[in-house]
């Protein structure tokens, strides 16, 4: 599955999180300097470092969050090691986290696809470190369910490429031809895993046409439509 199991834009604002975010950043910044004020973190870390969010689309790439986070800190002497970092950005996602919403019934929907003998891997953009994302899942408890997570953050590797599906593959541990793919982009989804050889399985929650030449195996518009479909 790709990460349509959770929704991170949902509840509050993405601007109110973001806000509330850097302000939960700054004051764990503080620790480390007392110095350290929310419109500097604001202007020279988080402006900064979403300058780049929108290449990830075009390069398929992801950029070193912790390489913003470092080199905004150096003027106040401070250099956080990754475990640090991790907890930084954690704590500053806290309202994405908090505020994440999953279908009706998702707990029902994965115990029923894991009883027909299913096994449960996601794979999924993301530009915070793969630890962050897991947390979500765990928060929504819904990481049991899940054997296997690949993340684009460590690999530097973004859907659509190859070889994220690959590599989501190899630790699964399965071969293309008995994998299925389901995901809410056709693009980023779909298409290249039915390129490997996986069924796809388009989850159109918004309920939108396809207007591309790309043909899912198979379409829903919820996901506990698999129960019936597998």
């Amino acid at each position: 599955m790709g990460n349509t199991l959770l929704h991170f834009h949902f509840g509050k604002t993405d601007e109110e999180k973001d806000i509330a975010g850097i302000n939960y950043l700054t004051n764990f910044l503080k620790q480390f300097n007392f110095q350290v004020e929310f419109d500097d973190v604001k202007k020279h870390f988080f402006d900064e470092w979403q300058k780049v969010i929108p290449l990830r689309k075009i390069n398929h790439t992801e950029y070193a969050v912790e390489d913003y986070l470092n080199g905004f800190l150096v003027k106040y002497g401070v250099e956080l090691d990754l475990d640090m970092c991790i907890r930084a950005l954690d704590i500053f996602y806290t309202e994405y986290r908090n505020n994440v919403w999953v279908e009706e019934n998702i707990q029902y929907t994965l115990e029923n696809i894991i009883q027909k003998g299913y096994r449960i891997g996601v794979i999924s953009n993301s530009s915070l470190f793969d630890e962050i994302m897991i947390n979500c899942f765990k928060k929504a408890g819904l990481a049991k369910y899940i054997e296997t997570f690949t993340f684009s953050y460590y690999l530097k590797i973004c859907k659509p490429k190859r070889k994220l599906f690959e590599i989501a593959l190899n630790r699964m541990k399965a071969n293309p031809e008995e994998a299925i793919m389901v995901g809410d982009n056709l693009q980023s989804d779909i298409e290249p895993a039915q390129k490997l050889g996986l069924t796809g399985i388009w989850l159109n929650k918004n309920f939108i046409s396809n207007d591309t030449d790309i043909k899912p195996d198979n379409e829903i518009f919820k996901l506990k439509e698999l129960i019936d479909l597998l």
